[in-house]
């Protein structure tokens, strides 16, 4: 009887128990594959789909089955260079699988120290500048308890000099380094009236009766023109303010380095009625 299209007949050597060298046919989808020398593959098997290559096998089993692999490393040939053992199970091909990951070196620079100008604003708005504390003569009580000054008079004004000195801050970003210095240069009175400011150098000159009545300070001085009656509160919202020269010295991690900021102004207000002279009381 003949054989059964698609079936294949394999012959073996029954008295020597080894298997022959059969030339590899095909006849429609199926396909014999013989053992190869190095032990690569199984014994001849057949199988409907692809052989993976360089899968390791044991005898009887075919090339491509997933079942008894042996471990890399277990007298089977490794994968090539560069190349990884699959997790049993995993469906992929051993060896077939995604290289070693590998990671380009760091070769970023490491941060660059701010400069010398940045670090100098930086300590500029950290400083701490003493607000003016307002001061004036004529310094009269209205009956209700205001404070006043009058009208046509030469005004004194002045600030507490024990607050008139430079102040400074320092600031360090690796081998940088920067040194800023606030000094007070001028003292100025808005009077709050609409006229202008007047100004002075200087923390202004405190009075006392040794200068006499009606006299004009010698730094410091304003002549208020107008009363503040008819404004809320019958005040005017007096403005002192200290103008401040800014520096700064340093070192840019190579050489000494200095400058020069934006001055810098201190303010503090004080409510202050401006009154006519018979509207004052003396006590």
């Amino acid at each position: 009887m003949r054989p059964r299209r698609g079936v294949l007949a394999v012959l073996t050597c029954l008295g020597a128990g080894t298997l022959l060298p059969v030339p590899a046919v095909a006849d429609g989808d199926v396909v014999v594959t013989p053992g190869d020398a190095d032990g690569l593959y199984g014994a001849p098997s057949v199988d409907l789909g692809a052989v993976a290559g360089g899968t390791p096998s044991s005898p009887g089993q075919s090339g491509s089955a997933p079942s008894g692999r042996a471990e890399a490393g277990a007298g089977v040939a490794g994968p090539p260079l560069g190349l990884s053992w699959s997790a049993p199970g995993s469906g992929v091909p051993e060896w077939f699988t995604v290289a070693p990951e590998f990671r380009f070196p760091d070769f970023s620079d490491p941060a660059v120290a701010p400069s010398p100008d940045v670090l100098a604003g930086q300590a500029a708005g950290q400083l701490r500048l003493p607000l003016p504390t307002p001061r004036h003569s004529p310094d009269l009580r209205l009956p209700d308890g205001r404070a006043a000054t009058v009208v046509g008079e030469h005004t004194w004004f002045w600030t507490e000099p024990g607050a008139w000195r430079p102040v400074s801050r320092r600031t360090q970003a690796g081998p940088v380094w920067v040194e800023v210095t606030a000094t007070p240069r001028t003292l100025s009175l808005d009077p709050g009236t609409g006229q202008p400011a007047s100004s002075c150098t200087g923390p202004g000159t405190p009075y006392n009766r040794s200068f006499g009545l009606h006299a004009a300070s010698p730094d410091c001085d304003v002549v208020f023109a107008h009363s503040s009656a008819g404004r809320p509160g019958e005040q005017v919202p007096a403005r002192w303010a200290i103008t401040w020269q800014v520096s700064w010295r340093g070192f840019d991690g190579t050489a000494p380095v200095g400058g020069t900021l934006a001055p810098m102004t201190s303010r503090a207000e004080a409510e202050l009625a401006v009154a006519e002279a018979q509207a004052l009381t003396t006590d």
